[in-house]
């Protein structure tokens, strides 16, 4: 009589050997990466046919020649350079390869991270846009369900900066950092993975705090909330909290730099794990291994940015004074006479009360 041994089953009395279910932790990543972005795309449609889809006014106060005339060349510029380097990193690839690399995956997958731009805004505002920049306001209040500020819908989002900034100026800096990473690697061999991812951090938040300085004297954007200890140039209107380009430059942009620079013996990234397992055709593997790239980087600046922001947003100190009109567009909405903008002492703001709550 045959014994059964682990591993097998009987089937009509005959013993047969039954493979073992191993986890598939590739379809566990796509469908992060689907669940963020069909929300994602929800948000983005409910702000484009909603209410809220309207520029913001910049308000009374004159913006100097300078300032307007540097607008619209970054305006100009960062478009074309996003379709330079899109081209560099995806279409050719593409065109060469007959499909997208994974370097072209996480590129495009990157670029889109912009959707996470003003969730620094989430709980309490501590970021301003210029409104002189082309906008239509935020996909904030009434786009993104759970939203806590009131007025965010209010933030100009500037349409021809910040989407293809996140290619020119943001990706950019983590190519960057790889090649001086790959550098260091043939200069110092032995070096291990927590002195790489080491390196990446303390990298990507030493040029995200170079590029942001630079940007931020344009007058594009501002941050009025940060913890003063934790900031460069405090008090003033160009001030650069060392929490923002920690978590954003180190963290967020970090994991992405980690997911492109670690990969296994067959060039795979670790969201990739038992993907030739899966009963699809090549093409089919290769769409699912997009979704899980995208849910990888997408769901690190919701954990990494996203959700840390909330307690530096929540403890910062006083705005600095002398913003003008089209960097504050009556976002604040505080204190006695509702339009002191946050800070110790002040009322955080939140949603007013809907009919029946």
């Amino acid at each position: 009589m045959a014994t059964i041994q682990r591993g097998q089953a009987p089937v009509d009395g005959v013993v047969v050997e039954s493979k073992a279910t191993n986890p598939r932790p590739v379809v566990w990543w796509a469908t992060v990466g689907g669940l963020l972005l069909a929300f994602q795309v929800y948000v983005m449609g409910s702000w484009i046919f909603g209410p809220n889809f309207v520029s913001t006014d910049p308000g009374p106060d004159p913006i100097p020649t300078w300032q307007s005339a540097t607008l619209t060349a970054l305006q100009i510029v960062i478009p074309i350079g996003a379709v330079v380097l899109l081209y560099l990193w995806v279409i050719r690839p593409w065109h060469k390869h007959g499909y997208l690399t994974t370097d072209a995956m996480i590129a495009l997958a990157a670029s889109t991270v912009f959707f996470w731009d003003m969730v620094m805004n989430y709980t309490s505002v501590t970021l301003f846009y210029n409104s002189h920049l082309i906008n239509r306001g935020a996909w904030a209040n009434g786009a993104w369900p759970t939203w806590i500020s009131p007025n965010a819908n209010r933030l100009p989002e500037p349409l021809l900066i910040v989407p293809p900034a996140y290619t020119v100026l943001v990706y950019s800096q983590v190519i960057i950092v790889l090649w001086l990473i790959r550098k260091v690697r043939a200069r110092w061999p032995g070096l291990g993975v927590a002195g790489i991812v080491g390196a990446i951090v303390v990298g990507l938040t030493i040029s995200d705090t170079l590029v942001e300085g630079l940007v931020l004297r344009t007058g594009v954007y501002a941050y009025p909330g940060g913890i003063r200890a934790i900031t460069l140039f405090a008090g003033e209107t160009y001030q650069i909290p060392l929490s923002e380009t920690l978590l954003f430059g180190g963290f967020g942009l970090g994991a992405i730099a980690c997911l492109s620079h670690f990969r296994d013996d067959r060039g795979q990234t670790f969201v990739e794990r038992a993907i030739n397992t899966l009963k699809l055709s090549f093409k089919g593997r290769r769409f699912v291994k997009f979704f899980a790239i995208y849910g990888a980087i997408h769901l690190s600046f919701v954990l990494l940015y996203m959700i840390p922001q909330q307690f530096f947003g929540l403890h910062s100190g006083p705005f600095p004074e002398g913003y003008p009109s089209y960097l504050v567009n009556d976002m604040c909405a505080s204190g006695a006479d509702g339009k002191t903008c946050p800070g110790p002492g002040v009322p955080l703001p939140r949603p007013p009360l809907q009919p029946g709550d």
